[in-house]
């Protein structure tokens, strides 16, 4: 019977990374049963080497492009319901100068 496979999100994979660099790389590896390239391929996705310190640390990894077009999403309905407020002033005000 085969195994599923897990997913990690990458708030999980980023925990695991920390953890390894406390506790070590092995112990982490067996305590969530990970092979070794897949830690060593979120440790390249995640964190670089620093060159002035030779040791890894996280890298800034830009948002996640559904939190982005969420952030977006947001600020147009911002700017779309202060436009409507403008269009509803300037047609009452238009009413007003009419009569």
């Amino acid at each position: 019977m085969a195994s599923q496979k897990r997913k990690f999100s990458d708030e999980q994979k980023l925990e695991i990374l920390r953890q390894a660099n406390e506790l070590g790389v092995i112990a982490v590896i067996r305590n969530h049963n990970l092979s070794y390239s897949v830690f060593a391929r979120w440790r390249e996705k995640f964190m670089e080497k620093d060159k002035n310190k030779q040791e890894l640390i996280l890298k800034n990894k830009p948002k996640s492009k559904l939190k982005q077009f969420m952030e977006d999403n947001t600020r147009l309905k911002k700017i779309i319901a202060e436009q409507a407020l403008e269009l509803e002033r300037k047609n009452e005000a238009l009413k007003k100068s009419r009569r």
